[in-house]
């Protein structure tokens, strides 16, 4: 069942948006019957999280200087793709580490690669050649961060269960096991 969304918000909303376009707020409801107006949006944004809901009223005051319908209302409310999202400065961890530690580090993560490439082996073909030569790069002394590693790994590891060997050492072609 979608979470209804009480009619005190739907009021709060229509007198936000009433107060931020003014005339032009009122005009596009003007032929129509104000309480089943606001009875469709009541319905149209049920289910929305209260956190959807924020979203698109924040987004009331960077979009255009006319009031949004229904769906363009919901449409504010998803997130925006990260792609398209400002850069936000990171905290990051100011301690350094001593040579020594780093050293250490760096061999580690040379062990892992050169792990992860004796394990798998590099493919002739396919869409993660990125990922052996990232590790190759590590195992080749250049700095590459555990993370990096980390998607190495499981970027090969889900190619090898859709395009590697079965368990029993057959090659597989993708779509090979459709029945």
């Amino acid at each position: 069942m979608l979470r209804s969304i009480p009619e005190h918000w739907i009021e709060r909303l229509f007198s936000r948006m009433a107060s931020l376009y003014g005339s032009r707020f009122a005009d596009m409801w003007r032929d129509g019957e104000i309480d089943e107006i606001k009875a469709t949006w009541r319905e149209g944004l049920a289910g929305q999280s209260d956190d959807a809901l924020r979203r698109g009223v924040a987004a009331l005051f960077h979009e255009p200087p006319y009031p949004p319908t229904l769906p363009r209302f919901i449409e504010l409310c998803r997130p925006q793709p990260a792609m398209y999202q400002p850069n936000r400065v990171a905290l990051t961890d100011e301690r350094r580490t001593s040579p020594e530690q780093a050293r250490e580090q760096l061999a580690r993560i040379r062990e892992i690669a050169g792990g992860l490439l004796r394990e798998h082996g590099a493919p002739a073909g396919g869409g993660i050649r990125w990922a052996f030569r990232l590790l190759q790069r590590a195992q080749d002394g250049e700095h590459i961060t555990a993370h990096q590693i980390g998607f190495a790994k499981e970027a090969i590891e889900s190619y090898n269960r859709t395009h590697g060997q079965h368990i029993n050492g057959h090659e597989r072609e993708p779509g090979s096991d459709d029945e």
